[in-house]
């Protein structure tokens, strides 16, 4: 019986719909799973309501985080109560600050004669969040790059001419908005960090796990995190952070998962 807490739908920047994506799931016969869409739920209850019986689908979310001083941080939100006011209030702040941020990416890029529309874009987003990931399907449509990868390196990575930072969560807030939701704070993917100094200070706000297993991790990664994970009083996590085929990364869905007494440790953190 293995888990996957760490899977995206087409509702931020994935390729599968949540009923296609729990329908994988079930087929590499994973017994539970999390959505953790880029700062939305939206896909969250149209994947439980598609859930076969056998398969249980836990509520989640992924946080970006940064801020003064801080690197770009993920953090997981698992079991949270999706109809959370406040939670629900800064994800409606982050996909207007993402709109402002799409525009401002658009005009950089007319700016280096590549008139994509906002529309072009958008059509790549399935309706809550839009992002780099549907500018660099739009740009491969349009054959100005062969790949997503390409578009990122060229045009919209972090070190590229039309790349714009956008709004996000202090990472101290993003645990207090997890635990107000009534769910478990997961630090995401350490090994793309490139170091672990804020953890003293995840861990003073309220960090309960991190996870250890993913597929940027080698197999010494995995054994380092989970022993750093023991040393910190912080529970072990993991999984495949699948974007389906055709996302920014390869398809690991069934390849990186958890046991389920991970799982069932982290639930019984809640209480």
């Amino acid at each position: 019986m293995i888990a996957d807490l760490h899977l995206h739908t087409n509702e931020s920047d994935g390729t599968w719909n949540p009923d296609r994506l729990v329908a994988k799931a079930a087929e590499h016969n994973l017994a539970v799973i999390a959505i953790t869409d880029h700062d939305t739920t939206a896909g969250v209850e149209e994947a439980v309501q598609a859930a076969p019986a056998e398969l249980k689908v836990i509520p989640g979310v992924e946080l970006s985080c940064g801020g003064a001083n801080v690197e770009s941080v993920h953090m997981l939100g698992l079991w949270i109560d999706v109809d959370s006011s406040s939670l629900q209030e800064q994800l409606e702040l982050m996909r207007t600050s993402r709109i402002r941020r799409m525009e401002e990416i658009l005009h950089r890029l007319r700016k280096m004669g590549i008139a994509l529309s906002f529309e072009e874009v958008a059509k790549y987003a399935h309706k809550d969040v839009i992002s780099r990931s549907h500018v660099a399907s739009a740009l491969v449509d349009r054959g100005v790059v062969n790949s997503k990868a390409e578009a990122f390196q060229a045009y919209i990575g972090e070190t590229a001419p039309a790349y714009v930072p956008r709004l996000k969560f202090r990472p101290e807030t993003a645990i207090e908005l997890i635990l107000a939701a009534g769910g478990v704070p997961v630090l995401a993917h350490p090994g793309l960090l490139e170091s672990l100094h804020i953890l003293p200070r995840l861990v003073d706000a309220g960090l309960v796990g991190m996870e250890v297993v993913h597929p940027s991790h080698s197999p010494e990664q995995t054994e380092s995190y989970l022993k750093l994970a023991q040393e910190w009083n912080l529970l072990p996590s993991g999984g495949s952070d699948c974007h389906g085929p055709g996302g920014k990364d390869e398809l690991f869905i069934g390849r990186y998962t958890i046991p389920l007494a991970w799982v069932e440790a982290l639930s019984e953190a809640r209480w």
